[in-house]
């Protein structure tokens, strides 16, 4: 019995020696960074598409042989609008130029932030809650592929991650990005920072700092570096977008499956007291996410083009409904003159024309109240030391509205002009601080950006001039006093308008200009109405004194 188990035993382990050696071997399961907490509180939820939960539950996939090269070495992807230069140290972007857009020194525009050597680059990936594998990848140098002129491929893989990363170049300022990763949960960085603007031009320009922007699934999100939360993570459906933007320029990647978009504040090593941020976006979502990229002006026209809804990026606050008809007007007068000063100039006059009736009107009413002036000034003494009466100020007033209607006055009528400018003026502004068309824009003699302030304070000096000019051809009935106060307004108006692009202040000029030609015009046309002869509104004001 003893001698059978024994044989029985011997078979055994024979057939299972023999099933080992010819027998199929089993894929080799490679080791995998276990994600951190981090890692999954920054990953999509479940209920979303491509969620990062289902990434790191998801088994692995084998890992490719081995792949990096010796070298860091440099590749060149270019087309008529952009020339984009590729490290394959972390596979990133160390250079995007734009070839039609140009910086202070004139030279083709550098999208690209210079920043220390420690930042992350555009394009390279963050292990979301791994920063031993981030900081390996980024360091890796990639074995790079030239499919062709306008194709590039990089891979690297080791022990515990491969990356495959293919760059294809799409039409105008697109282009195609396919990240292949298996290793753990990552996003794609846009960012940190866009182009590089030198201190002068911050301090003649509103060059608005970059900023997060995240068209979500609850609407369009944009995010400040100084204003960044751990909880600025949002879910990006398919061909939407999350990127950064400044007021000329978008750096964006549009997933075409759902996506998950962290936005983060990256420190500035500084000596100062005051921290200093750039912010980036990270885009992250399945194992392999493929993605069309935008890296360009905020041009509304090409934006639209594109059909991805980028132009929401062209913010004009809440005067859109009037700042987009002026920019369409702008464009369409510039396609006349080629000049978009005289386009502005252009505008301007359209605009006084639209309200002249109500400028005229306005006019009228105040020769009016000129004329009223000394009746108005009779009530309010009869009544000046009744001040704490209220019954007494309240006839006064019921006197004052008798006297409006015998003479047909309506005061109110001499606001509604300024009330309408005011809107318009603040839709210039929007359209002259984000509209990339008149960033470097010339108009004549030492104008050379309408974009930009008027260092030599020239057209406001010229903006004050005639805005007093303005004012003393006003009718008015204001007493000594007012008359002070209101001497101060176009010095408070310059000092408003001085930091303001010169394109501004050279539509208030032009403004001031025409209401002067204006009211020229409105002196040799109205005259001084004859006594209203007494009807119910002389009714209504005898009752009223009585």
């Amino acid at each position: 019995m003893e001698r059978r188990l024994l044989v029985a035993a011997a078979l055994s382990l024979g057939v299972l020696l023999l099933w080992e050696w010819i027998g199929p071997k089993p894929p080799r399961r490679p080791t995998h960074p276990v994600p951190t907490p981090a890692a999954v509180a920054s990953s999509p939820s479940p209920s979303g598409e491509g969620s990062g939960s289902e990434i790191a539950s998801a088994p692995p996939a084998a890992l490719p042989p081995p792949a990096s090269a010796e070298t860091e070495t440099l590749t060149t992807l270019s087309n008529g609008v952009f020339r984009a230069t590729f490290s394959n140290r972390g596979a990133a972007l160390t250079s995007f130029v734009l070839t039609s857009h140009f910086d202070e020194q004139k030279r083709p525009l550098e999208l690209v932030r210079a920043l220390p050597p420690e930042m992350p680059r555009p394009l390279s990936l963050d292990f979301r809650g791994d920063a031993a594998t981030t900081k390996k990848v980024a360091q890796a140098l990639f074995v790079v592929e030239r499919e062709s002129d306008s194709v590039v491929r990089f891979r690297y893989a080791d022990a515990s991650v491969s990356v495959v990363k293919e760059i294809r170049i799409a039409r105008g300022y697109l282009f195609d990005l396919k990240v292949s990763v298996n290793g753990g949960a990552y996003g794609v960085v846009v960012g940190p920072g866009l182009r590089n603007p030198t201190e002068a031009e911050r301090g003649s320009r509103y060059v608005m700092p970059a900023s997060a922007v995240v068209a979500a699934s609850d609407g369009l999100k944009v995010v400040r570096a100084d204003k960044v939360t751990d909880k600025d993570s949002f879910a990006v459906p398919p061909r939407s977008f999350a990127g950064i933007e400044d007021n000329y320029f978008l750096e964006a990647v549009i997933p075409r499956s759902a996506a998950t978009a962290r936005v983060v504040a990256l420190p500035l090593p500084q000596p100062a007291a005051k921290p200093a941020f750039e912010v980036a976006t990270e885009v992250g979502g399945p194992a392999t996410l493929e993605a069309s990229a935008f890296f360009g002006p905020k041009d509304v026209t090409i934006l639209e083009s594109y059909g991805l809804g980028l132009e929401r990026t062209v913010d004009f606050g809440w005067y859109g409904i009037l700042a987009r008809p002026l920019l369409w007007l702008l464009k369409q007068s510039y396609g006349v003159v080629g000049n978009w000063g005289l386009a502005i100039l252009a505008v301007t006059f359209l605009i006084r024309l639209v309200l002249f009736p109500l400028t005229a009107k306005s006019y009228v009413s105040m020769k009016k109240m000129q004329k009223l002036a000394p009746k108005m000034n009779a009530i309010r003494d009869k009544y000046k030391k009744a001040k704490t009466d209220s019954q007494q100020r309240q006839k006064m007033n019921m006197e004052l509205m008798a006297l409006y209607q015998a003479e047909g006055y309506n005061p109110m009528s001499g606001c509604l002009p300024i009330i309408l400018q005011l809107p318009i003026l603040v839709a210039f502004y929007n359209v002259l601080s984000r509209t990339i068309e008149l960033r470097h824009a010339p108009f004549f003699l030492w104008i050379h950006d309408l974009s930009a302030i008027d260092s030599t304070y020239v057209l406001v000096v010229l903006m004050i001039v005639s805005m007093y000019a303005q004012q003393a051809m006003t009718p008015s009935t204001m007493d000594p006093a007012q008359k002070k106060v209101f001497m101060f307004m176009p010095v408070l108006w310059g000092f408003f308008l001085k930091d303001m692009p010169s394109g501004l202040v050279l539509y208030w000029l032009f403004s001031n200009l025409l209401t002067i030609v204006q009211q020229l015009v409105m002196n040799r046309i109205v005259k001084e109405d004859d006594p209203t002869p007494p009807g119910k509104g002389a009714k209504a004001l005898k009752q009223a004194r009585a």
